[in-house]
């Protein structure tokens, strides 16, 4: 960000609008089109450097000034001069040294090279809190944030004490959520945080707005094997609250083919435990966590569960749900992955093309780990399989396992051969896709359940989804107290 309280960089912005928009009937249309303001209201004259000095005086006093800079970089790629360039190059705000090295030291000791994840979210908040713009908005020359090191110097050279407050506020509560088997110790970094806060007297964050009305309450439902059966794990989420909802389920031993019984009964408890709570709406949304083995069991089918009349109902059709994956909730290395790979979905979904970087397969991989490494090569945040499945169950399951271990939020595929060529299926993909807010399970899930209701394509297919904040907690398996509990 420019610091345009310098006159001398507003001057040489100044003469770069009157370079590229040399008629005032040219500014007039940049400004209603690109920039959504009316100039007739902002200024009146036909002289250009007056109503350009105007102009930019508005944006100032609005606040204003640096996204018109921005809309003015992105318009005019081949007019940014060398001086424009300058500007678009320099620090956020001008060093001033306010942090010293040390407190910087002390601060990045207190992070591990694994949490880099977590704190590439953390700089993106931070950067949205602290300048209420997105961090891409911000920094346009996209500035690497992959390591620790690059991390430290980009807040460095940025060295603003409001930043780096709220940067370590969002790394705590990333790291908090993080799926660690034993509690972090974050106090020194909470310390790291009172101090520089009170040093150079950087305010309390707002709070957090109720953001009760586009909540959604989710039953976690986790199915583990256990020799012939499953154990079963509840838990119940709700959009926003950062601990599950107690409602009363205890974890089940059961055949694969009885958890619909106990769903019966869980997802009764579950909407009445939030029958008070101002949700969107006040019917749960499964997320079934299912092993490998059971991905394409057609549940939505052969599972029959009782609404709370007693009467039986087919599940599919009338409960929203979604697939998620067993596997991949114990795999670190999988979680760290999906953390990345979910910061780049909702970066696309921010800006309106959510499945930019989804990945569509259109032929069968032969060799083991080909699709993974196709989905890793190409950073994709989706895959569209619309190739036919290998009709052995051997391969099918290694294709499963490759789409697990690749750590995409979103998969989609037909269990089996329809009558319909690949880009029928594609195209029906899409629809689905295109209909949902697809970081929005509750969203998601109601639109796949229309679609296998509506569309005969839509019977067969498949649904693999994940998401790195909403994770159950399962017991230990190495600790056999834990174990006798859960069963």
């Amino acid at each position: 960000m420019i610091d345009w309280n310098d006159r001398k960089k507003c001057k040489i912005f100044r003469q770069a609008l009157e370079a590229a928009y040399s008629k005032p009937s040219a500014l007039v249309r940049f400004v209603s089109e690109d920039f959504g303001e009316n100039l007739d209201l902002i200024a009146k004259g036909d002289d250009l450097s007056d109503l350009i000095f105007k102009l930019i005086d508005w944006a100032k006093s609005q606040d204003r000034l640096e996204e018109l800079f921005q809309i003015f970089c992105n318009e005019n790629p081949k007019r940014k001069n060398a001086v424009i360039a300058d500007l678009q190059s320099q620090p956020l705000i001008p060093r001033s040294t306010q942090l010293s090295k040390q407190d910087w030291t002390e601060l990045f000791a207190e992070f591990a090279s694994d949490d880099s994840v977590y704190l590439q979210i953390a700089v993106r908040h931070a950067f949205q809190a602290t300048y209420h713009r997105r961090f891409q908005d911000i920094r346009p020359d996209h500035p690497p944030i992959n390591t620790l090191n690059e991390i430290q110097d980009l807040l460095t050279i940025s060295d603003d004490p409001i930043l780096a407050v709220r940067f370590v506020e969002f790394a705590i509560e990333e790291l908090a959520r993080s799926i660690e088997t034993h509690p972090r110790d974050l106090t020194r970094l909470n310390m790291w945080r009172d101090r520089i806060a009170q040093q150079f007297n950087v305010s309390d964050p707002a709070p957090k707005l109720n953001q009760m009305p586009n909540a959604h309450a989710y039953l976690m439902v986790v199915l583990e094997e256990i020799g012939a059966q499953v154990i079963v794990y509840p838990e119940l989420h709700i959009t926003g609250k950062d601990r599950p909802i107690d409602f009363g389920a205890t974890p089940t031993t059961c055949d694969f083919n009885d958890v619909a019984i106990t769903l019966s009964e869980w997802i009764r408890m579950a909407e009445e435990a939030i029958a008070a709570d101002e949700l969107e709406d006040e019917q749960v949304t499964l997320e079934l966590f299912l092993p490998c083995c059971y991905l394409e069991e057609e549940i939505e089918k052969t599972w029959r569960i009782r609404d709370k009349r007693g009467r039986e109902i087919d599940f599919g059709q009338h409960r929203r749900f979604l697939v998620r994956s067993f596997d991949r909730i114990r795999d670190r290395q999988v979680q760290r992955s999906l953390k990345t790979i979910w910061l780049r979905l909702e970066t696309c979904v921010n800006e309106q093309n959510a499945c930019s970087q989804f990945h569509t397969q259109d032929a069968c991989p032969e060799k083991l780990g080909t699709l993974r490494s196709i989905l890793n090569d190409k950073q994709a945040t989706g895959l569209k399989f619309v190739a036919a499945f290998p009709k052995d169950s051997k391969q099918r399951e290694d294709l499963l396992y490759d789409i697990i271990d690749a750590a995409i939020p979103i998969a989609l595929w037909s269990s089996e051969q329809m009558d319909a060529d690949s880009n029928m299926i594609e195209a029906e993909f899409d629809l689905l896709l295109s209909q949902s807010q697809v970081t929005n399970f509750a969203s998601l899930a109601r639109q796949w359940r229309m679609k296998r209701t509506n569309s005969r394509l839509s019977t067969s297919m498949r649904l693999l989804c994940d998401r790195p904040d909403r994770v159950p907690k399962l017991p230990d398996p190495s600790q056999e107290d834990d174990l006798l509990v859960a069963s």
